[in-house]
């Protein structure tokens, strides 16, 4: 699905979108709360074996469950992104002991100096973290995207100057 994403009611009023009529915010506000899954079954999926993995998938989830941004149905891609962690450690630590360029010799005889296949491999987990992260929140862009900001209480300008009279 392409297009701009949808953003919820109240962060659109806090951006100063006033295009909706008080009953089609109403109607928004109560169409989202119904959106909201349960958080009451987070837990490490059986099939996540990595104990790297597994640290990891605590460590995040108890932060998330703090901020409230962590449901039921987010588990799995949550247990996705720290199973790419967990790759992305080891190919890195592999390439620690390696030159990033390797000599390889092709089929007609000839030697070239080619990249270290484990580069790919490093860039493909960091990619997948990558994506991962900003679909759970884990990096402070998307949790930007997720906060709606309050409005500040105007002052009278008398009362900066004079304080309250």
């Amino acid at each position: 699905m392409s297009g701009r994403k949808r953003k919820s009611v109240d962060l659109l009023i806090a951006e100063g979108k006033t295009h909706l009529t008080k009953d089609d915010i109403e109607k928004r506000r109560e169409a989202e709360s119904q959106l909201k899954p349960k958080d009451d079954k987070i837990k490490c999926p059986s099939w996540l074996k990595d104990k790297v993995a597994k640290s990891e998938f605590r460590k995040i989830s108890h932060e998330l469950q703090e901020l409230k941004l962590l449901t039921n149905l987010d588990v799995n891609t949550l247990a996705s992104y720290c199973v790419a962690y967990a790759q992305y450690l080891k190919a890195t630590s592999e390439l620690a002991d390696q030159d990033l360029v390797i000599t390889q010799t092709n089929k007609a005889g000839f030697t070239n100096m080619v990249e270290n296949p484990l580069i790919r491999i490093q860039l493909k987990y960091s990619n997948e973290m990558k994506k991962h992260a900003a679909e759970m929140g884990l990096t402070i862009n998307s949790r930007l995207k997720l906060v709606i900001p309050k409005k500040e209480a105007k002052r009278d300008p008398i009362e900066e100057d004079f304080g309250d009279i």
